[in-house]
């Protein structure tokens, strides 16, 4: 009895108890996120561009508002703060009533707003936790010679998380919904960007969306993937291995003036990047540069950074001096295709590179 008025009388004081975990589903879009609390005390943060963040922590709900709090920390880093309200909330992009409206405050600075549904038996089990949170590249599409989707300079892709899919059709990028009953995953809508390609890309990709219509029906075999459409045509994924930071030369075709705008290379002069053993280097347009890096998930911590001091032409030394800072300033990291987009803590592209 002591104790029941000990609990009651810290819930009177600071209006927060002890809360029930439910196995949550969450994601917004503009940017688009999820967040899977299908886990007791465990909170898995991503967007369609990068792995998951695991996240270890607990909720508390407020003793007289029908809302809660989950707060949680990576191995190492910032926390990760979910609001979870009891109300409606509508999904933009398919018009759903999901039961609980979500806000979080995100490590790199971020405050992003969504949706969440509550997970049921099947959305913990089975078919969806192989599916989610994997890239799968395409390698047969029916109708179409697996030598054509050999000869893109991008493979074709697509990443299912927590009711959202997106990824690259052989032309444009596309991003959109899903759901997942059991072994029948029904996407749409979708929207792609709207750029204009050649062959084969424009052939696959009008094949390819023509699939993504409707139902399909998964089979998920090791890190083999075969969707069945409607008419009995299969399309056949491989699990793509995590991209990698590292090894990789990168050429810089854009980066962060820290006027709050985002601008090309001069002329021909070239920017470039090496990651390799904690250290980052390359080309600054008229110097050389090097520096230490670390990287975690999709994080990053660049610097100092110091660079040789040879005497350009007045462009090319600011050029280089932006470059440099744009590069100092991210804090996060993504690969999609054979493109590095990093970005500053508060959500501004910073660099963008092609691998050579």
């Amino acid at each position: 009895m002591q104790l029941l008025c000990a609990a009651a009388l810290a819930a009177g004081l600071s209006g927060t108890v002890a809360a029930e975990e439910r196995p949550l589903v969450c994601f917004g879009n503009e940017p688009s996120w999820s967040v899977d609390l299908t886990e007791p005390g465990v909170a898995r943060f991503s967007t369609p561009d990068q792995e998951p963040v695991v996240y270890k922590g607990t909720a508390t709900r407020h003793a007289f508002l029908p809302e809660s709090l989950w707060r949680g920390s990576p191995a190492a880093g910032r926390d990760l703060v979910v609001w979870l309200q009891d109300s409606t909330c509508t999904d933009n992009m398919s018009g759903s009533k999901l039961p609980v409206t979500a806000r979080l405050s995100v490590p790199d600075g971020r405050f992003l707003s969504g949706c969440c549904r509550v997970a049921t038996a099947a959305t913990k089990g089975g078919p969806r936790v192989q599916l989610e949170g994997a890239g799968w590249r395409l390698k047969e599409l029916p109708g179409t010679q697996s030598a054509a989707l050999a000869r893109l300079s991008r493979p074709v892709t697509v990443r299912f998380d927590s009711g959202r899919l997106a990824g690259f059709s052989g032309c444009n990028n596309f991003t959109g919904s899903y759901r997942l009953d059991g072994d029948r995953l029904t996407i749409g809508p979708v929207a792609t960007t709207q750029m204009a390609c050649p062959e084969p890309g424009a052939g696959i990709e009008q094949a390819f969306q023509a699939a993504l219509a409707g139902t399909w029906r998964i089979g998920l075999r090791g890190d083999d993937l075969t969707a069945t459409t409607a008419s009995g045509a299969a399309l056949q994924f491989v699990r793509e291995s995590p991209p990698q930071l590292a090894g990789v030369d990168w050429k810089v075709t854009s980066f962060n003036n820290n006027r709050h705008a985002v601008v090309g290379v001069i002329g021909e002069s070239r920017l470039t990047l090496s990651f390799k053993d904690g250290q980052v280097s390359g080309s600054a347009g008229c110097n050389s540069f090097h520096g230490s890096y670390s990287a975690e998930g999709n994080r990053i911590k660049l610097g100092p950074l110091a660079a040789t001091r040879r005497a350009c032409d007045a462009p090319l030394m600011t050029q280089e001096q932006e470059f440099l800072a744009a590069l100092a300033s991210a804090v996060t990291w993504s690969i999609d295709g054979n493109v590095l987009d990093m970005h500053r803590a508060d959500g501004e592209r910073a660099i963008w590179a092609v691998s050579e």
